[in-house]
């Protein structure tokens, strides 16, 4: 049953109520207790202070592509026990990393030099479990853009605010890119099977668990690109063609909000088989080819209802806010944005377990 915003408020009063004198309820023993996390454009005391002072334990590193100070292509256990040991000076938990893109161009193109790529991600897959990161995130598809060029551009928000919108329409006929060009569905099925395999199998020799991202945006087909994983069905054969438990997906509602499904039953579909190993909580309008994302308290999902079928699926990982609108005075990486977003998400578990 959906719980109308009066009814939270109720709940959250009477449970005041109750309280002790302090005006405060003590947490439940038995409280879900996800871990409400972050993506982190890098690891250095200014991000990880900030991280600490919102309430998270844990780090979702994500713009990981300056560990490999040598340019090796690869990381080794050195490389990432730097990373780690910011994070525990910090009193933090460094839960993820993401694989560097760059360490596997060749493979997403499909051309000569992914076989050394392929065991260059496996050595680092092999550094990371030896080092103790018990999770690497992951993206495939061969151009790698967020802004016109696949259709993204700027609207203005509440309180003048920046969203970033997509229009389908602004690119439906552009031109292949040069360095890319025509790739059917078969094709790049093949080339992300052929690299694939042998990841998945390093992590589990390694004991990591892999993540991979969604197409974004959701596309079927962009300027002669198809994306595979596009839809849920894509994401559905991922995962049958590479069964293990080593592998599983980002659950970026965002993303999964643009393809136009059910969100909360897909949810529950890829939450029971244990399938979602971190989640991008965030809010959009609209759905593929034309949405815009926008503050986590506006868009098209009940962020409740949501968070609720999180919990009731079993899911207790890592949750983190992701995409924020540019507000004033916020930094490059949007820290004051995705400071209202974890105030909004923990507010949103603790009204989950109140409401049981």
């Amino acid at each position: 049953m959906k719980t109308s915003r009066r009814d939270l408020l109720l709940s959250a009063g009477a449970g005041l109520a109750m309280a002790g004198p302090e005006g405060a309820t003590p947490r439940r023993a038995d409280a879900w207790t996800p871990k409400i996390s972050e993506n982190l454009n890098d690891v250095e005391p200014a991000a990880l202070n900030w991280l600490a002072q919102v309430g998270c334990k844990y780090v979702i590193f994500q713009g990981t592509d300056s560990v490999d100070r040598e340019k090796k292509g690869y990381w080794t256990a050195a490389d990432v026990l730097r990373a780690k040991k910011n994070c525990e000076d910090a009193g933090l938990i460094l839960e993820s990393m993401m694989i560097p893109i760059d360490f596997y161009r060749q493979a997403r193109l499909g051309k000569p030099g992914r076989d050394q790529e392929i065991e260059n991600v496996r050595r680092t897959i092999r550094a990371a479990g030896e080092a103790g990161v018990p999770m690497m995130e992951w993206r495939f598809w061969p151009d790698f853009y967020w802004d016109a060029r696949v259709g993204y551009y700027n609207t203005e928000g509440r309180g003048h605010s920046v969203y970033r919108s997509m229009d389908y329409s602004r690119v439906k006929d552009a031109p292949p890119f040069p360095e890319i060009g025509v790739v059917s569905e078969q094709e790049m099925w093949d080339r992300f099977l052929y690299f694939t395999k042998p990841i998945v199998e390093a992590a589990e020799q390694a004991h990591v668990r892999l993540s991979m991202h969604p197409c974004d945006p959701p596309a079927p087909v962009m300027r002669g690109v198809a994306r595979i994983f596009h839809s849920t069905d894509g994401l559905r054969r991922f995962l049958q063609e590479v069964p293990s438990p080593a592998s599983g997906i980002t659950f970026c509602q965002g993303t999964i909000t643009e393809m136009g499904v059910n969100v909360l039953e897909e949810i529950r579909y890829f939450a029971t088989r244990g399938k979602i190993n971190l989640v991008h909580f965030r809010a959009v309008r609209g759905r593929f080819p034309h949405y815009t994302e926008v503050f986590i308290d506006e868009g098209d999902i009940d962020m409740l209802d949501a968070m609720r079928t999180f919990k009731e699926s079993g899911y207790s990982g890592p949750f983190v806010s992701d995409h924020t609108p540019r507000v004033e005075g916020d930094t490059p990486w949007g820290i004051i944005g995705r400071t209202y977003s974890h105030g909004y998400m923990n507010a949103l578990v603790h009204a989950v377990n109140r409401l049981g």
